[in-house]
């Protein structure tokens, strides 16, 4: 038994939250070609889970917000403007589709306040 802890981390980034986890790693599976993988980051959205990157030890909270915002503005936010967002409700629909990106498109335009 492993005595990994996983842990959590939220960064609210262009006026939406972001919820970022932490998973141990997998053994490898040679019946599957599968390598061993370390600790990973994920984030959680719309019922899904994406891998952000693997997980180094005793990271700073900081130095996490800067890494998270980095692979939002890439992955997430790509082509979109730079503004205020506020968060909209979440769709039920988000859970179905295949990326981060995706999901944050079916949940709707942002709201300006």
């Amino acid at each position: 038994m492993t005595s990994y802890k996983t842990q959590q981390h939220r960064l609210v980034h262009r006026g939406r939250t972001f919820h970022f986890v932490s998973y141990d790693g997998t053994p490898a599976n040679e019946k599957r070609h599968e390598v061993e993988t370390g600790p990973t980051w994920h984030l959680m959205l719309a019922g899904k889970r994406w891998m952000v990157g693997a997980q180094a030890a005793e990271t700073a909270p900081e130095e996490l917000d800067r890494q998270f915002a980095a692979w939002l503005d890439s992955h997430v936010f790509a082509g979109a403007p730079a503004g205020p967002f506020v968060e909209p409700p979440v769709s039920a629909g988000a859970a179905t589709l295949a990326g981060p990106a995706e999901a944050l498109r079916a949940i709707g335009p942002p709201v300006q306040r």
